[in-house]
């Protein structure tokens, strides 16, 4: 730890590939233990090298930036896979995808690690301050520039539900504070290889403190989730019957015109398919984003085809395309999801807000496209957002707020103006093959109805599609890149949880108390340095 920089720099690159293991589809947690206590004792030996706080942060910088880089390009490469169904076009943003991307998103941690090293002091606060700034640059990384909060640290902890269940609370951002927290918890032992004074009982305190507290954390959670059970069980013979359509249709043939045939017939035979045990009540039927390769909103004969291939009375959400046209004449299509009722007719929809740069939009438009670079989908009259992030109310379905796609990565930092009662993410992976992906994906869909309390609906193309409680775990689920149904029960709303009512408010105040507590060290220890000095 006390080497040459450029050992401190392979080893935190290192350190950062161990750590993605803990994302889907790995699950592995356990070594964010070894990477994170490897991370602060790497900021030690940074800050024993180097004086003076321009050379702290350039060292700390580096340190920061190794690490990220070494997380999110194998936890990330798979977004190049989008790239290759078209090679002959865009194989000049397959560098950008596979090392530009992570090398722009480790710039937050480089950043939160230049800070840390600047305001580096020895104990466990140290373990304290690096979570708070590195938390402060993930909120960051997840607003600017569209912001892309995709694998957040608190999403390694995704496979422990009883732990998990602290986003109702805090959001993934707290998580993800607490995840480093904890993980880091080792390294209060020692200073990079160096005891700290007191003797091992009192290093001991701060990690026996944090263990007593994650551990708290999860039996809260798993009581949590026990209650919320019970509720299941003495609700389930009301409960909705959902249809969850998963055609497998591949990228490539999705928009080809001469396979529009065959696809509406997938989903009409699909849809219609005999139920095992028929429910008493008309199901909502879900298919995925863009499913038909139709403007299906302009084309009233097959609306009404789809809707006699449906279960009897069935509602439809589905997700399609939707054309629009401004008070100049001026067309655009719009990403959304349909709520379509048994009379055919479009009733309400979602709009998605949150378009896929380089895939939706091309960012920096005007110094990006004269190089010869432009979106993935690149539709003539040009994709357009939506205004607003809303819940949908339509007759004969419950409440719901649309995540498309891209759109589950983001936490809903704000209240709703009126709570969902379902959550329905409708979403195309077929872009990203049979890679890591599509389950890091579903693994972030989790999380929103965690934070949220509500169930969700997720319906996707190739897969993962799933009925999520509100607790988050999942219910059931089609396989990756198979074809099928899925007829299941929607699950009961939990009621409006401390996160769905006040947002990243709580994640804020988690750090100003980190801040707090930094600055109270910080300032005693230069008064007991100066006591020292004076007597």
């Amino acid at each position: 730890m006390a080497g040459p920089a450029w050992r401190r720099c392979l080893v935190a690159l290192l350190a950062g590939g161990l750590a993605c293991l803990s994302l889907p589809p790995f699950d592995v947690w356990p070594v964010l233990f070894v990477s994170y206590t490897i991370l602060v004792w790497l900021l030690d030996g940074t800050v024993r090298a180097r004086a003076g706080n321009w050379r702290r942060f350039g060292a700390g910088f580096a340190v920061g930036w190794c690490f990220a880089f070494g997380y999110f390009v194998p936890s990330l490469w798979w977004i190049s896979e989008a790239f290759w169904l078209e090679p002959e076009k865009f194989a000049a943003l397959i560098p950008f995808a596979v090392a530009g991307l992570p090398a722009y998103l480790s710039l937050y941690w480089g950043l939160a690690f230049g800070v840390a090293a600047i305001l580096w002091i020895a104990g466990w606060p140290r373990i304290l301050l690096l979570a708070g700034l590195i938390g402060a640059g993930e909120w960051f990384r997840g607003h600017l520039l569209t912001g892309f909060p995709w694998n957040l640290p608190g999403y390694g902890a995704g496979s422990l539900d009883g732990f998990s269940q602290t986003a109702s609370l805090i959001g993934i951002y707290g998580v993800s504070v607490l995840v480093v927290v904890v993980a880091a918890a080792p390294a209060a032992l020692c200073d990079a290889g160096k005891s700290v004074p007191g003797g091992l009982p009192r290093r001991l305190v701060f990690p026996a403190l944090v263990v007593a507290g994650a551990v708290g954390l999860h039996v809260w959670g798993n009581m949590r989730v026990a209650s919320y059970d019970a509720a299941l069980a003495e609700g389930a013979r009301n409960a909705t019957v959902v249809r969850i359509i998963q055609p497998n249709i591949s990228q490539k043939d999705k928009w080809d015109p001469t396979h529009a045939s065959q696809i509406i017939d997938t989903y009409l035979r699909l849809s219609g398919m005999p139920f095992a045990n028929p429910p008493a009540v008309p199901p909502i039927v879900v298919w995925p984003e863009s499913a038909l390769p139709r403007l299906i909103g302009e084309e009233d004969a097959l609306r009404a085809r789809i809707m006699a291939s449906l279960p009897p009375a069935s509602p439809l959400l589905t997700g399609g395309l939707h054309r629009i046209t401004d008070d100049t004449g001026k067309a655009s299509i719009l990403n959304s999801l349909l709520a379509i009722p048994a009379d055919g007719q479009i009733a309400a929809r979602h709009d998605k807000v949150r378009l896929v740069p380089f895939g939706e939009f091309l960012p920096f438009q005007w110094l990006l496209e004269p190089l010869g670079l432009r979106q993935i989908v690149n539709l003539p009259p040009g994709f357009a957002a939506g205004s607003k992030d809303r819940v949908v109310r339509v007759d004969g379905m419950p409440a719901f707020a649309g995540f498309i796609c891209y759109e589950a990565v983001f936490p809903r930092s704000r209240p709703y103006e009126s709570r969902p009662e379902m959550l329905v993410n409708a979403t195309n992976d077929a872009w990203f093959g049979t890679s890591g992906g599509p389950h890091q994906h579903l693994g972030h869909a989790r999380f929103r109805a965690i934070e949220q309390g509500v169930p969700m609906i997720r319906a996707a193309n190739t897969g993962i599609s799933a009925m999520i409680d509100a607790a988050g775990r999942v219910k059931a689920m089609l396989a990756l890149g198979t074809a099928g149904h899925l007829d299941v029960a929607m699950p009961a709303v939990l009621a409006a949880t401390p996160y769905a009512a006040i947002g990243d408010i709580g994640f804020l105040a988690l750090l100003v108390l980190i801040i707090t507590t930094n600055i109270i060290c910080i300032r005693m220890k230069k008064f007991c340095v100066q006591y020292v000095h004076e007597n």
